[in-house]
């Protein structure tokens, strides 16, 4: 589990968003070869707001091959892509250079000390004692953000539901669009990897993010910590809704440090990202009917230890 500073964490991302969007222009530049084909941020971000002239020059690569029969840049017939950017950051001590810190409260009565956020590929083995923070975009479309946490076992099985976002404190910020990050846990706090103490093996922590057009748990049925929710209600969501997602990587984004805009955006949601602002690290992507939820799983794993 994740030791908080916040709530558990299981990392298989798992988006339900069920809200109006376009169907996004995917544009493939350099694509001689399956090697050399890539797609330019711009094509993510265009309903970002326009602050001026300029878009992002980031790139992205697929991760893996589309399944047969699918194209990377053209959704079936009836159906739009939807968009989800995702960022790990990864927290280490601040050097003289960095220009964004954090002060984080020592588990010790070391005091607090300074720490800088940087971006880590999705799927980078997180390791035990480690420090990670989530920022989440909805690229595509509005809706009611939610996270469901899980821990996920060595055998394959899943534990318990909980709801870690919104809580009691937060439930009037789980609202997104695009341009607009969401910080799971938000500033100061962060998640800190620390395997969960039992007779079974825990290798990853899986989220299940959803969005949905309209609010899915009352804010009279949250609390201030996190809320279990029965097991057949989320294998429910998956089931009628779950697809496989294509997975995107910005090329050049790992160990970039998370700039004063972004952290300024983490602190206050009326401060929106534009097309010129950083772009996530990692965007899942996945083809539905425009009138449907869209589910997305994405795992982050544990570090082996000796």
């Amino acid at each position: 589990m994740f030791e908080k500073r916040l709530p558990r964490l299981l990392l298989t991302v798992a988006i339900v968003a069920a809200c109006s969007f376009s169907v996004g222009a995917f544009r493939v530049v350099n694509a001689q070869d399956d090697e050399s084909k890539g797609i330019q941020a711009e094509e993510f971000i265009t309903k970002r707001p326009a602050k001026n002239a300029n878009r992002s020059s980031a790139r992205y690569k697929p991760k893996a091959k589309p399944a047969e029969g699918t194209s990377v840049t053209t959704p079936p017939p009836g159906m739009a892509f939807a968009q989800l950017g995702l960022t790990t950051w990864r927290f280490r001590p601040s050097t003289a250079a960095d220009k964004t810190k954090e002060l984080v409260e020592e588990d010790t009565n070391a005091g607090a000390s300074e720490w800088t956020l940087e971006r880590v590929e999705d799927g980078t083995p997180l390791a035990p004692g480690q420090r990670v923070r989530l920022s989440i975009e909805s690229l595509s479309r509005d809706g009611y953000l939610y996270v469901i946490d899980r821990e996920q076992y060595a055998d394959g099985s899943l534990g318990e539901a909980h709801l870690i976002f919104p809580t009691r404190r937060t439930a009037d910020a789980n609202h997104v669009k695009a341009g607009r990050l969401i910080y799971i846990p938000g500033a100061p706090r962060s998640f800190r990897v620390k395997p969960s103490q039992n007779t079974k093996t825990q290798v990853a922590e899986v989220l299940t993010i959803l969005v949905s057009p309209q609010p899915l748990i009352g804010a009279d049925k949250l609390s201030s910590k996190s809320i279990s929710l029965p097991r057949e209600q989320v294998d429910g969501w998956e089931k009628q809704w779950g697809s496989k997602a294509t997975k995107f990587e910005m090329e050049g984004g790992a160990g970039q440090t998370m700039t004063d805009k972004e952290q300024a955006a983490g602190k206050d949601s009326s401060q929106e990202l534009g097309q010129d602002d950083p772009v996530p690290q990692t965007i899942y992507r996945v083809a539905a009917k425009p009138e449907n939820p869209v589910v997305i799983t994405v795992p982050l794993k544990f570090a082996k230890t000796n």
